[in-house]
């Protein structure tokens, strides 16, 4: 059973979009290890991804109180590596892994640069990162070094520590919704999630698998 299940606001933003004919079905999953919880709307990402690919799922349309109002995709995901212990899942529009570091150093309420271990994204900025529970809008970057605007799209900024760890994230194709955002993130920096979870940790070895049910009903 999960903590929190949100429809994320870029989530939103490709739902938009395939009214216009535009973007890909959110329909793949992938799995993170974070011990952040409270998955939440303004979500642009797992809170720390795991190393394995995202698998394509299945999905259907079903009726849960009234005709056609669920959208539910199914699907399995393998510890490919060593084991850990699983907390989130997510639905994204594309397999593509999404960048992922972590902070060099720790950040003040009120920090408006940061250094990660690697680089996450493009240099030019604007795009969003997830930070544990902050979401972050990235205005500019030099490499490692990305010059941000804090607590993002209604999260909170905050303290956040050294080695926390850090994903870029998409906007559904909303660009423009916030000041300085650009449009999708594109899919070959892992696109956008769709839906959000995290739940109690689940212990996995190698090879072990969790199957997957995630549904989005209207109402």
């Amino acid at each position: 059973m999960a903590n929190a299940t949100v429809a994320t606001f870029p989530g939103r933003g490709i739902i938009w979009q395939r009214m216009k004919g535009n973007g890909t079905e959110a329909k793949n999953l992938g799995w993170g290890t974070s011990a952040t919880t409270a998955s939440a709307n303004a979500n642009v990402n797992l809170f720390a991804p795991a190393t394995e690919s995202r698998t394509a799922g299945t999905s259907t349309i079903i009726t849960t109180t009234q005709l056609g109002d669920t959208y539910q995709v199914t699907g399995t995901i393998v510890c490919a590596s060593s084991g850990k212990t699983i907390t989130e899942v997510g639905l994204f529009d594309t397999t593509t892994l999404s960048g992922t570091s972590s902070l060099s150093a720790s950040l003040t309420a009120g920090a408006t640069t940061m250094t990660l271990a690697a680089n996450i994204g493009p240099t030019t900025g604007n795009y969003y990162a997830q930070v544990n529970n902050e979401t972050i809008l990235v205005t500019g970057a030099n490499s490692t070094t990305l010059t941000i605007a804090r607590g993002a799209l209604g999260t909170t900024s905050t303290t956040q520590a050294s080695a926390s760890v850090v994903t870029s994230g998409g906007d559904g194709g909303a660009g423009g919704w916030t000041t300085g955002q650009t449009a999708a993130f594109g899919a070959a920096q892992g696109g956008d999630i769709f839906i959000h979870a995290d739940f109690a940790g689940i212990a996995l070895n190698v090879n072990d698998s969790i199957a997957f049910t995630i549904t989005d009903t209207l109402t």
